[in-house]
Parts: structure tokens; C-alpha cells; sequence
């Protein structure tokens, strides 16, 4: 419980500091959206790093890891350049980026049935790179007036934040929550691998179907919104289990999603506080998430 007060005072903290005060103009318009994007942010990307950890059975699992994030935000790009031509750009980025986050996902859980975590690891590094190679072919493609918002967006800044849309993703993020915590029983039995899983009853099909859907459907919204944003969804299930003292996603859930929140918010008023202009915010997260990353891949390699 202690968590979630630690995540609330830090969400409080996030509205009351900077240099304005109380301004309630820039508290609605400049602070809220970007602390509500920190929330949505925290929740999304720990949670699909808690799925993608127990059903890939891989402690390095991470949308910013496996090179999900990155090729969400290219698809999104590409969508974007074309819906532009519509009048609807930023559904484009919303449409996009799922189209990149689920074909990437399906791609990686097939992979990971028939090579070792290292192949997996290796397939989203170079995923990443080739994502992001393409990306700045096309943002040479598009006029200077309209690369702000998307050098924005490409950093990962929770300033990127819609206002026009930010309560409706987090009202999305909230119900793929909630899908989560019901099924949260069935994937909790992958802790030991699918087949023991199988064994217990478990439609494993079906199961493996709405884990992609739903850590799809997150990491979209999270990329859309804000930007890639790495090693959040590495570190928050881990500390998450620690502080649980439970590996079994139906229990380390509540904490997990609260650690990353809290590693959201920190991070981004830490940003703020410490920093006289916004940095990407991986910036950050990475002096938590690439510890984390070394000391299990450094676990494998020894075979524990």
C-alpha cells in the first residue's frame, strides 16, 4: 500500500513544483498533461514488461529492449505522413504504432519457441537499429514546420503528452489494466513454461493471444503518446517481484505497476528539478534499467 502513497505524493509533487507556483493555467495545460503522461507511462510499459517477462520466460524482456518500441514509433511515423494527407495525423501515430507494436510482438513470441534468449535479445537489438535507421530517412522526407512535435516524440519526453487526448489514453490504458488483472490467474501459470502451464488447464493459444494483443495495445499507446521510453519496462517487474516476494504475475502486479509509476514520475521530476532543459527521459531510466539488464544477463551467461 505504501507504494501507491509514494506514487500519489510523486503524481502531487509533479503538479505543485516549478517556477509558475500555483498557477492553475499552467497546472492544467503544462504540468497535469505531462504528469498524466508519466502515469500512463509508468503503467503501460511495467505491465507489458511484467507480460512479456512470464510468457517469454526472459528476465530481459522489455518493449525498449526488443526493439518493440522503436519499430512502433517508425510505423507510426510512416502512418502519420500518410494520414496527414486525411486531416487525421495523430490517429495515424495511434493506428501506426499499434500496427508496428503487434507485428513485432507476434514476430519475437514466435522466435522465442525456437531459439535461446540471446537469438531473441540480438533479433530486437537489430530490429532497433534497422527502426531507427528508417526513421531518419523519413523525417528528411518531411518540412521543417511540422519536426517539432516528432523530434519531440522521437526523444521519449512525457512533455509530448497529447492534452487534446491524454485523458482518453489513459482511460485505454486503465481498461487494458483491468483485462490484465482478470487473466492474470491463467498467465501466472507460465512460470513454469507453457507446457506445465498447458498441464494445468491452461488454453495456452488463447493465452498467448491476449498477452501479445494487450502488450501491444500498451506499448502503442505508450509509444504514440510520449515516445519510445527504455528500461522502464525492464527494471519495474523486477523490483516489482522482489518487493512482492512472488514471481506469480497475479501477485506482483500491484507492485509492479506502482514501481513504475514511481520510476516515471521520479525520473521525470528529478529531470526537472536537477536539469535546466528536458533530456530524454531513457536518459534517466537507464542508470535503473541498464544494472538491471547487466545483472541478468550476466546471470545467464554463468547459467543461474
Amino acid at each position: 500500500m505504501w507504494l501507491f502513497f509514494l506514487a500519489a505524493f510523486l503524481f502531487f509533487a509533479h503538479l505543485a513544483w516549478g517556477p509558475a507556483g500555483w498557477d492553475m493555467y499552467v497546472i492544467e495545460n503544462v504540468r497535469l498533461p505531462r504528469a498524466l503522461g508519466a502515469l500512463t507511462t509508468g503503467v503501460a510499459l511495467s505491465l507489458t514488461g511484467l507480460l512479456l517477462q512470464t510468457v517469454f520466460r526472459n528476465p530481459l524482456a522489455d518493449p525498449y529492449v526488443l526493439g518493440i518500441s522503436t519499430t512502433a514509433m517508425l510505423t507510426s511515423l510512416a502512418m502519420y505522413m500518410l494520414w496527414r494527407f486525411v486531416g487525421l495525423p495523430y490517429l495515424g501515430f495511434f493506428v501506426g504504432s499499434l500496427i508496428g507494436a503487434l507485428g513485432v510482438t507476434l514476430l519475437l513470441l514466435w522466435v522465442a519457441r525456437r531459439a535461446t534468449l540471446l537469438v531473441v535479445l540480438l533479433l530486437g537489438v537489430f530490429l532497433s537499429f534497422a527502426a531507427g535507421a528508417a526513421i531518419n530517412f523519413l523525417l528528411l522526407t518531411l518540412p521543417p514546420e511540422e519536426l517539432g512535435y516528432i523530434y519531440l516524440a522521437l526523444q521519449g519526453s512525457f512533455a509530448a503528452f497529447p492534452p487534446g487526448l491524454g485523458w482518453a489514453v489513459a482511460a485505454s490504458v486503465a481498461i487494458l489494466a483491468l483485462v490484465t488483472a482478470f487473466v492474470a490467474r491463467w498467465i501466472s501459470a507460465y512460470i513454469h513454461g507453457e507446457e506445465a502451464a498447458a498441464g494445468l488447464g491452461v488454453n495456452v493459444k488463447l493465452v498467448n493471444l491476449a498477452v501479445v494483443a494487450i502488450a501491444s495495445a500498451l506499448t502503442a499507446l505508450a509509444v504514440a503518446s510520449v515516445g519510445p521510453v527504455g528500461f522502464l519496462g525492464l527494471a519495474a517487474p523486477h523490483i516489482g517481484r522482489w518487493i512482492a516476494g512472488s514471481h506469480r504475475l497475479d501477485r506482483a502486479m500491484p507492485h509492479t505497476v506502482a514501481v513504475g509509476v514511481m520510476l516515471a514520475l521520479g525520473a521525470d521530476l528529478l529531470m526537472r528539478l536537477a536539469l535546466p532543459r528536458d533530456v530524454p527521459i531513457t536518459a534517466l531510466l537507464s542508470l535503473v534499467g541498464v544494472p538491471v539488464a547487466v545483472y541478468y544477463l550476466w546471470r545467464y551467461a554463468r547459467g543461474v
